[in-house]
């Protein structure tokens, strides 16, 4: 620890020690004192400087920013740190930064303390630094707050260590603090009873342990220590790095008692120079993806060359004005020409009288911006033959801004001639299908006409065999009443044979017509069960229903009865005499109603499900023989369920495994 009876010399000594140039100047500016270290730097002895105004050190271009210092410290009493440019005895120069104080009163003769901190290596960095990086703006801010105010005598020296914008701190052989500025324990977030009596090392990062010890062993054999870079770590246990410089302390007798130590913070720098390192790594790979790039693009474009020279297509490169500028051999070889020959002619010189006004527009088109695709233009050879061609430009532009195109004609004489060939057979077609159609129509006609015709004796022959029937004309014998029977039974097949041939004839043409009203499904399957149970009955045929109630649906209810009758019909038909059985379900599936008619009939291979609701499509002659039929019924029925905007399908598991008939109709409310 330094005595007590030598504290007022340590201020002393560092005032002629500091690593900072520091002089006094009076109210002229003029050169009154200046410590060691501002000597030595400048390479000046203290009578070649002492008398003479501090204004003729310092560079031209920064006198004016000295004199307004000067000027300000003499109305306010502290003067504005300020960065200066000063001149050697050998007549180079170094950047510093001013900061200045009035020393005295009124009564005293006033003087002025100057310090200045040599900030070259900082300025060198930063011009470095804004030279790498040409978009990063000047930025210096390497100063630190001066010192507030500066006591008199031995006072005017510890303000000066205190308010130092350096950290500052003072430490005996041994490595402990002794002192240190607000700065220092400011900026390591202690108070000073805290950091007085600690190591050096407690305030040092692990990382710059080395370096510091290499530090200490140096001072101790030469007394000098200057910027070395030492990270600091604060209390919370953060890191920043530092510049490290530092004086010997000498007692009255000249023993070394210590050294003073200036930190300065160089987060800045060191981020500065982070970041130009990053950037230059940035650059470095920027400049490996272009050499990449430029490799990938000389490849890609031997590739397009050869692609472009060697392609079946016909292809040419036209500038702004339609002048040709490259082409491939296909197109040179097509129209007759040498390559040579076609470059610098117009593209309108290779195209047929007929498609030149075509060819302008496509022209001009392309010039205001639009895609020409798949253009059909006549192109004109050499010797004046013409062929058909399909034109598709792309637009590039190059080093001049202009545009370009290069396009892609494909001959399509064949397919030209192709087409002829189609449109000559289209018309043919068209010749045959009108014929047929009216073949159809007459087909359509007679089938109406016969249908009619075979209808309208049919209704006479079942009165007159319903009143035999009822023994009007006589008591019948069971022989006769049979037969009658027989002609009865025949005649209602027949009817329904003309209502379904008339139906499929509607359905054809368009013309079926439904009256559509809201009805309840219920209603209209259990009257279909019920008007069938006779049937039912002598066949002895069991079934069932199981109907959800009040499901209503716009339509027709008589089609829809009549899809009803049909499918439990044929249910009955293809179902076991004695044995069968008939299910009929009725449900609400989303906004459709859901009907299945099932029966343990024959059953239908899957592969001829979709064929059933063909017209005149028989499962198989035999069944057909058996069971009779017209293979209209379906047909109907899928007409009908069409015409109210549902669908019907089939569904079976094989042969003897019954079948199941879907219906899905829209719901109402």
């Amino acid at each position: 620890m330094i005595p007590p009876h030598i504290f007022d010399q340590r201020y002393k000594t560092f005032y002629e020690m500091s690593p900072d140039l520091v002089c006094t100047l009076d109210e002229n500016g003029v050169i009154l004192d200046a410590n060691k270290h501002m000597l030595e730097y400048s390479g000046y002895s203290k009578n070649e400087i002492v008398g003479k105004p501090c204004f003729d050190f310092i560079t031209p271009g920064y006198k004016k920013t000295a004199l307004d210092g000067f000027k300000e410290m003499r109305e306010k009493g502290v003067g504005p740190l300020i960065e200066i440019q000063l001149r050697k005895k050998d007549s180079t120069t170094f950047f510093g930064v001013c900061k200045g104080a009035k020393i005295g009163d009124e009564k005293e003769s006033i003087i002025y303390l100057i310090t200045i901190q040599d900030i070259s290596p900082i300025h060198d960095a930063m011009e470095k630094a804004r030279h790498a990086e040409e978009q990063v703006e000047k930025k210096y801010d390497e100063l630190k707050k001066a010192y507030d105010t500066l006591l008199l005598a031995e006072a005017k020296y510890q303000n000066l260590y205190d308010n130092s914008p350096d950290l500052l701190r003072t430490i005996d052989l041994d490595g402990i603090i002794i002192d240190c500025n607000k700065s220092y324990a400011k900026n390591l977030g202690y108070t000073k009873s805290e950091i007085v009596g600690a190591s050096i090392i407690k305030h040092t990062a692990e990382r710059s342990f080395d370096d510091l010890e290499r530090g200490i062993k140096d001072w101790k054999v030469t007394g000098i220590i200057s910027n070395i870079e030492i990270w600091l770590k604060r209390k919370d246990g953060t890191l920043f790095p530092t510049l490290l410089s530092g004086n010997n302390l000498y007692g009255e007798k000249g023993q070394l008692m210590g050294r003073t130590v200036s930190l300065r913070d160089i987060s800045d720098i060191y981020a500065a120079r982070l970041t130009i390192e990053q950037d230059q790594k940035k650059i470095n790979q920027q400049y490996e993806d272009l050499k990449k790039a430029n490799l990938l693009l000389t490849e890609a474009e031997q590739k397009f060359r050869s692609l472009y020279d060697t392609s079946p297509d016909l292809m040419r490169t036209i500038d702004h004005d339609g002048i040709i500028t490259d082409c491939n051999d296909a197109y040179a070889l097509n129209l007759g020409y040498a390559k040579k020959e076609i470059l610098g002619m117009s593209i309108f010189d290779h195209t047929a009288e007929k498609s030149i006004d075509n060819m302008r527009q496509s022209f001009d088109s392309w010039k205001s911006g639009l895609s020409i695709t798949n253009k059909e233009v006549w192109m004109k050879r050499q010797n004046g033959t013409v062929f058909p061609v399909l034109l598709s430009a792309t637009t590039f532009h190059e080093g001049d801004g202009k545009m370009r195109s290069n396009t892609i004609i494909k001959d399509i004489t064949e397919l030209y001639n192709a087409r002829q060939k189609i449109e000559e057979n289209e018309a043919h077609i068209r010749e045959q299908y009108d014929a047929l159609r009216k073949i159809d129509k007459s087909k359509e006609e007679f089938l109406t006409m016969i249908t009619h015709e075979l209808k309208t004796p049919l209704v006479p022959i079942q009165g007159y065999v319903d009143i035999l029937l009822t023994d009007t004309f006589g008591t019948l014998t069971d022989a006769q009443r049979q037969r009658l029977d027989i002609i009865k039974s025949n005649t209602k097949n027949l009817l329904k044979l003309m209502t379904d041939l008339l139906d499929v004839q509607k359905i054809e043409l368009g013309q079926l017509r439904v009256t559509k009203a809201r009805h309840n499904l219920v209603g209209i399957i259990q009257r279909m069960v019920e008007n069938i149970k006779p049937t039912l009955e002598k066949h002895r045929i069991e079934i069932k229903t199981h109907l959800q109630p009040e499901l209503f649906c716009l339509c027709d209810s008589l089609r829809i009865e009549q899809v009803i009758n049909n499918l439990i019909n044929n249910a009955i038909d293809f179902c076991p005499k004695g044995s069968g059985k008939i299910f009929i379900k009725l449900y609400a599936e989303g906004d459709n109603a859901k009907i299945i008619v099932k029966d343990n009939g024959i059953g239908i291979v899957k592969n001829k499900l979709d064929q059933i609701f063909v017209k005149f499509y028989q499962i198989d002659t035999s069944v057909t023989r058996e069971h009779g039929g017209s293979g209209l019924g379906l047909v109907v029925c899928k007409g009908i369920v069409e015409a109210h905007g549902g669908k019907i399908w089939a569904e079976s598991e094989g042969e003897e495994k019954g079948a199941e008939i879907h219906i899905r109709l829209p719901l109402v409310d």
